[in-house]
């Protein structure tokens, strides 16, 4: 199972991510948007998310909170690209599963999953520009008349993660 823990920073997002990258060896991704950082669990259930995840990031000095979500229904592309935002959906009950399969056919989109939480989707999305990303983010909100609403955490360029 897939889970997706967003961290809020106490103080840089950046010191944050790397301070997860370095101590735990997580694929910690830095964003704009709500939270600070991303990361990415793959999990057998809740007690290994909490004991090889949360507890360890919360563990760290710099990190002010966590938020989950579990991933219910999970759809990834073959391409494993770091992503170029985070796509947080809120969505009109019970039409999860036809909006997962529309968003899964746009090309810059990666990852879609439903997840469990505050947001009912949460999407990667893949694009060489920030034009590219408007774009994007324009066909996935006409994707569905059902999509309420949607934030979106532009991911820091790759060169920041070191």
């Amino acid at each position: 199972m897939r889970a997706w823990v967003m961290v809020s920073a106490k103080e840089s997002a950046l010191d944050v991510g790397k301070l997860i990258r370095d101590s735990l060896n997580f694929d910690a991704i830095e964003v704009l948007g709500p939270y600070d950082v991303v990361v990415r669990a793959n999990v057998k259930n809740l007690q290994d998310l909490w004991e090889n995840y949360i507890s360890l990031i919360n563990s760290l000095p710099l990190v002010g909170s966590c938020t989950t979500f579990l991933s219910i229904f999970e759809k990834t592309k073959p391409i494993d690209k770091i992503p170029s935002a985070f796509i947080l959906i809120d969505a009109a009950q019970s039409e999860h599963i036809e909006i997962q399969e529309e968003l899964f056919k746009i090309k810059e989109v990666q990852k879609v999953d439903i997840v469990l939480g505050p947001y009912d989707i949460i999407v990667e999305v893949v694009v060489n520009s920030i034009q590219d990303l408007f774009q994007a983010v324009r066909k996935i909100i006409r994707t569905s008349k059902n999509i309420l609403r949607t934030v979106t955490m532009v991911a820091f360029p790759s060169s920041n993660r070191s």
